[in-house]
């Protein structure tokens, strides 16, 4: 989920109302956008802590270019580094506002720009989420191999399984996009088997857990992993009802492991 950071400002209005998204360059816009609409949703850190569930007005945009206009609605917050974080959710998204943020985009020049061509879309000016929704199931699994991390944001939801698996031969693939995948209703137990065989993921703990929980990986894989998870998560899935049984007998009897032990 993309948070506010260097490359962008974040401005609260008297009330706090409304707050103002202000990007220091096209691709801070693009790369914010990319991110948050793959999610249908974007991270905040404000110095006060607004109101849950309450929904906020929101205008976002370059300096000088057109805001765009848009409400999103807090579904959590915590604290973090003397503030607070909050993640908010869009509400009133459509086709419009993806218009509206195209045009803007297109309307940008590259000499605004102030990050790096990493997280820039193969044609500027244009987010990813937007090229990839032009492209067919074919073209995706091609751009798969060589994405860059704008378009992995985006094609790491991707609802086709053989665009994930081509995936995972990216070079560039990093953990958050393994995490998305590992999280994934679109992932077939062999996209899942192949996470969960390779050690680079497998050392964060959150991609383990993803897999123990996703109900299409392969049992044998999920049990051994149940084993490496913390005793909390345990805990959980023993509590779970939606779990796999024997997953949920398993987790019930490592707690109860954890228990006489001590």
């Amino acid at each position: 989920m993309p948070d506010s950071s260097g490359e962008m400002r974040v401005i609260a209005e008297p009330g706090a109302s409304k707050f103002t998204l202000q990007f220091a360059g096209a691709d801070d816009l693009s790369a914010f956008f990319t991110e948050a609409l793959a999610q249908q949703a974007f991270l905040l850190r404000l110095d006060s802590e607004p109101e849950s569930f309450a929904t906020f007005a929101f205008a976002a945009g370059v300096e000088g270019g057109e805001a765009l206009n848009f409400q999103a609605t807090v579904v959590q917050t915590f604290e973090s580094g003397g503030g607070f974080q909050a993640a908010f959710q869009f509400t009133d998204w459509n086709e419009a506002l993806d218009r509206q943020l195209k045009a803007e985009m297109d309307s940008l020049s590259p000499i605004e720009s102030s990050t790096s061509p990493a997280v820039r879309g193969e044609t500027f000016g244009t987010a990813p989420v937007f090229h990839i929704k032009e492209l067919d199931t074919g073209q995706r699994v091609v751009l798969a191999l060589k994405a860059d991390r704008g378009e992995r944001a985006v094609l790491c939801r991707d609802t086709m399984a053989p665009v994930l698996l081509n995936l995972l031969s990216n070079p560039q693939l990093d953990s958050e996009n393994v995490l998305a995948i590992a999280k994934s209703p679109y992932a077939s137990p062999d996209i899942l088997q192949r996470v969960g065989s390779d050690r680079r993921w497998l050392a964060s703990a959150d991609v383990r857990i993803a897999l123990v929980r996703n109900p299409k990986t392969p049992t044998p894989l999920a049990q051994r992993l149940l084993e490496t998870l913390p005793l909390a998560e345990l805990r959980i899935l023993a509590k779970t009802g939606n779990s796999k049984e024997d997953l949920r007998r398993l987790a019930l009897a490592l707690v109860t492991k954890s228990h006489t032990s001590r």
